[in-house]
Order: structure tokens, then C-alpha cells, then sequence
């Protein structure tokens, strides 16, 4: 009875866990759109490095970088082997940062993509912005 009980609370927690994280890394990604108008271009060479690709546009370039995430997902037996369960994120993501630039800074920052992740609107692009966070709170 104890293994019954132990397979369902194992599971959750893991939910738990990851839901987590997409919640923190959908932050993550909200607080770019606002604290990082103003960065600099070098600054922003810097955090992300070069873009993937690059637009001119009247009164300024736009810089698009790209992360893609790769669905995670394992199978799990319970203790009867009557039938299998399944866990994964159902969305591969992809997400295409772009910043606009005006005057040599940024003046928007935009997400396009699949950029959902369990559920999370914006939560992949999360890792392209954390850097250039934590670059700019130094």
C-alpha cells in the first residue's frame, strides 16, 4: 500500500517542479519587456551575444536572437504494470527575441514564436533574457 502511495506524490511533486520553473522563467521573460529598454547595443552584444539576424527599419535596426527547447518527457511503470503513464510538457518551444533599437538603445523588446511552456506564455525566451538581466544588474 505504502509504493501505491508513494508513485502519485512522487509525480506531483515533479509537476510541482516544473510548473515551477515555467512560472519563474515566464517572469523572467515579463520583467525583459521593461527593464531592458535603455540597454545599449554593446551592452546587449555583450549578454546575448551576436544576433541570429538583423533588420534595418526607419529610425532604427531591430536584433532577433532565437532558443528553441526541446520537449522533455520520460514514461514512468507503476508498481502493477497494468499500463503506463506519460508526463511531458505537450509544446516543444521556440522563441525569437527581438529588440528594437532607436538611438543606439533599446526601446522594445518582443517575444514571437511558440513561447509557451507548461502552460506559461513567454517562458522559453526566459533564457536569452536572464543573461542580459543579470548582466545589467551589475
Amino acid at each position: 500500500m505504502r509504493g501505491r502511495l508513494v508513485f502519485p506524490a512522487a509525480c506531483l511533486a515533479f509537476c510541482q517542479l516544473l510548473w515551477g520553473c515555467a512560472i519563474e522563467n515566464a517572469d523572467i521573460a515579463l520583467r525583459g519587456k521593461s527593464e531592458l529598454v535603455g540597454l545599449r547595443e554593446r551592452d546587449v552584444l555583450m549578454c546575448a551575444g551576436h544576433p541570429t539576424s538583423e533588420d534595418s527599419i526607419p529610425g532604427g535596426k531591430i536584433w532577433m536572437y532565437e532558443h528553441g527547447q526541446a520537449t522533455g518527457g520520460f514514461t514512468v511503470q507503476p508498481v502493477i504494470p497494468l499500463a503506463g503513464a506519460q508526463l511531458s510538457d505537450p509544446n516543444s518551444g521556440y522563441c525569437r527575441v527581438q529588440f528594437r533599437f532607436s538611438g543606439g538603445k533599446v526601446a522594445e523588446v518582443s517575444y514571437a514564436g511558440a513561447t509557451s511552456s507548461w502552460g506559461r506564455k513567454d517562458a522559453v525566451c526566459a533564457p536569452i533574457i536572464r543573461n542580459c538581466l543579470d548582466y545589467r544588474g551589475r
